[in-house]
Order: C-alpha cells, then structure tokens, then sequence
C-alpha cells in the first residue's frame, strides 16, 4: 500500500502520518509527502500511489490541477483521492475528477478512520466479480469494470470500460442490481430501466447523470435518492 500526502502544511503532514501508523502499522504501507501540486505530478514516474491525500490550496500549483495530472495518468481510477481543506464551496466543481472522499480541516482521527474503513470495503469489494450469461456462456465481470446497465425488453445491455462494445445477456434488471448492491455502494438506480456506477459519473444535475458522452434521465421516482447519494459521496 503507498500513501501519498500533498500539503504545503507541516502540521498536517504529522497529523496525517501518527494517524496513517495508527491505522496501518508502520511496517505495512509506504508514505509519500509532497508540499504542493508540482512535486507530486513531478513523481509520477515513481508509479502512482494506492491513496492519495490532496490539499486543494497550494502554491506553485493546486489540489485540483494535481488530480487533474493524476487522472490522465491513472485513466483506469485505480488511485483513490480524498481531497482535505478548510473550505466546502467548491467542492461538487472537482466532480468530474472522481475523488473518493473529502476530509475539513481541522478533521480528527476518526474521520480519516472511518474513510479509510470506506476504502478498504472498496478495495476488497472491486476484486470481486459478477456472473453473467452472454453468448449462452457463464463470464466473470469485474464489478469495477460495469459503467452501466440498461434494460431492453428480456436482455440487459451491460457497457464495461474495458470493451468499446457492450455485453448483451438475458436476465432482469431488478435482479442485477440487488446482486450488485449486495457487493458494493458504487450502483445506482436511476431509472426503471438504468443502473449507473457512480465511479464513472463526470456530472449530475437534478434530472441526470453524465457518463462520457452518454447523458442518463433520473426519473422522478428515484431523484431524491439519487441526489442524496451523490451527495454523500462528497
């Protein structure tokens, strides 16, 4: 496990670390401090960290470009991001640069307890598969893999990022996502015949969600639910 902080704040950095070692154990992850934007994109050549820890204030150059530079490296999202400040008001602007979580400052241990535990039940959540039925053969997909699913008359088209085209199998939506759900918090239901994974989304308004180029309508029954998720996720 490599941890990476990014804070031009001392204090932080420490704070961070006696937590990370409460957490962690010394001995089972390694740690990387940069003090601002550049010197932690200036690293990518290192290989990317499992977690990173980004202020979004910061000389030379900030928390949001930062991720920025991440991500068209880590075009797969596998580095999980929780961004730290002080301030909330720009927070849904970072969206689309798919941080996991976000932590005020001043936050206490058990903040960063409880996100840890998060990513945790993420990571062991995302090796896990889904048994679908597609050509009359039984695949394993990987749940992290699902962008979305639609419902079309008796088969399910299922897009996975790893694949331009989808996946078609018979089933029932309903069916899927109490499977999915079972697994992980990442799939959403927005629509009698949509599931999303809230991993890809790179926006929302009040009546859709945004994948790529694909634009989804949240249909009136599940809005409120929907938000609310997409919400706490921040």
């Amino acid at each position: 496990m490599t941890i990476a902080i990014v804070d031009d704040d001392y204090q932080i950095l420490a704070q961070l670390t006696k937590i990370l070692e409460e957490y962690y154990g010394k001995e089972n992850y390694i740690q990387q401090e940069y003090v601002n934007g550049l010197e932690f994109v200036d690293h990518f050549s290192d290989g990317l960290p499992d977690i990173v820890f980004m202020d979004i204030e910061m000389d030379l150059m900030d928390g949001e470009e930062a991720v920025r530079r991440l991500r068209e490296k880590d075009v797969c999202e596998n580095t999980y991001v929780i961004y730290i400040s002080s301030h909330t008001d720009h927070l849904v602007s970072f969206f689309s640069l798919h941080p996991f979580d976000f932590l005020v400052k001043p936050f206490k241990r058990d903040a960063v307890f409880a996100v840890l535990d998060k990513i945790k039940k993420q990571m062991e959540a995302e090796k896990k598969t889904c048994k679908l039925i597609v050509d009359r053969k039984e695949v394993n997909i990987p749940i992290s893999d699902i962008m979305w699913v639609q419902s079309q008359a008796h088969r399910l088209e299922v897009k996975i990022s790893s694949s331009e085209q989808p996946l078609y199998c018979y089933g029932k939506l309903n069916e899927l996502y109490s499977r999915l759900e079972t697994i992980c918090d990442d799939f959403l239901r927005i629509h009698a015949s949509f599931i999303v994974n809230r991993k890809y989304i790179t926006k929302y308004t009040q009546k859709e969600v945004y994948i790529k180029d694909q634009v989804f309508t949240i249909s009136t029954k599940f809005k409120a639910d929907i938000v609310l998720k997409l919400h706490e996720r921040l």
